[in-house]
């Protein structure tokens, strides 16, 4: 009887031993909420349409029902189809993409960002300002309730006059970890981006801060005629004149993604950050770059963050997946230590 107990007992804890899951500290280095004053100011002469006056407002309800099924719909359907001939289409529909962002950062707030971390078990967001979208300030004062568990990247719109002066106060008080360039949000045209942006990118270098930048086509940009300030081309000068500054780029390039790593290997202070991307493509900037130079985000609200947990980890062995989803993050932010979540996502097995 003995043998059997001590044999089983043996069992059992090899069976642990193998199966033993490690607790990942996930770091999603790109999320949004929205600011109390942002939604007036963001796109105000396509909001002035008779879409947004007349349909949006019957739409909308019925988009908060149906969004468990839509949601997961077209999400797939942008991260596997975004040639020509999809993002064609996507943009004779930039009034619905519009309403259905604005819909999205109005519905899911902090709170449901933080119950989707704790859900998950990612420990540390980086929220991204996007003004005149989200305003800096109001995101330092609405996450100062949860010490820890947020780091905001701020910003500024093209249309600020002194942006070396509204960024200052929020780099010596530390209240940013880096800074979020948005062209299309931000209002910054491909002629003029690296004039507009290179002041305060020198501002972010010298504080050695890291620079956040959109990269890939939007559906909305039909609306704006900022197109050509989300291809890579147009931010290549920038990244080349600060050699010195970590450039993120985000999305991955999205359609782009080939010209992304293509930079990312010219530049190696650029790295890619992998929201809106199947693991196909996760792959191969994990091949391309090696696991050191990508950063796991979901782009919360626009993107689940469950979903693009799910991509990354099918594309990468275990031990990539913790440095990509966690020790990038940690060491990027200056992070020794996260809060704790009350659940956490295991490893996938090598």
């Amino acid at each position: 009887m003995l043998c059997k107990y001590s044999a089983w007992s043996t069992v059992v804890v090899w069976a642990q031993v193998i199966f033993v899951i490690k607790k990942v500290e996930i770091v999603d280095f790109h999320t949004h909420i929205m600011s109390l004053a942002g939604v007036e100011e963001i796109f105000p002469e396509a909001r002035q349409t008779m879409f947004f006056k007349h349909v949006v407002p019957i739409v909308e309800p019925i988009a908060d029902l149906t969004e468990g099924i839509h949601d997961q719909l077209l999400r797939h359907i942008a991260i596997n189809f975004n040639n020509d001939i999809s993002r064609f289409v996507y943009s004779r529909f930039g009034g619905i993409f519009l309403m259905e962002a604005l819909r999205l950062f109005k519905r899911h707030g902090l709170e449901r960002l933080i119950h989707n971390m704790d859900k998950l078990g990612v420990a540390h967001s980086v929220i991204y300002s996007l003004e005149p979208l989200t305003k800096t300030k109001d995101l330092i004062e609405q996450v100062q309730a949860y010490p820890g568990r947020f780091s905001i990247f701020g910003s500024v719109c093209r249309a600020e006059p002194d942006p070396v002066g509204y960024l200052s106060p929020f780099i010596e008080s530390k209240a940013i970890k880096g800074i979020k360039i948005h062209p299309m949000v931000g209002g910054y045209h491909a002629d003029d981006l690296f004039d507009a942006t290179k002041d305060f990118v020198a501002l972010a270098s010298e504080h050695n801060l890291p620079v956040a930048i959109h990269t890939g086509h939007i559906p909305i940009e039909s609306l704006t005629g900022q197109a050509a300030c989300s291809k890579i081309s147009a931010i290549e000068p920038i990244i080349k004149a600060f050699p010195d500054c970590t450039f993120i780029l985000n999305h991955l390039g999205w359609e782009s993604w080939r010209a992304a790593i293509e930079v990312a290997q010219k530049n190696p202070h650029v790295m890619l950050e992998t929201s809106w991307q199947p693991a196909r493509i996760v792959r191969r900037a994990v091949d391309a770059l090696g696991p050191e130079r990508i950063l796991f985000g979901s782009d919360y609200p626009m993107f689940q963050p469950w979903q693009a947990i799910r991509e990354v980890k099918s594309a990468l062995s275990a031990k990539e997946f913790e440095i990509v989803a966690s020790k990038n993050g940690k060491r990027l932010l200056g992070l020794t230590d996260t809060a704790p979540a009350p659940r956490v996502v295991s490893e996938k097995r090598s």
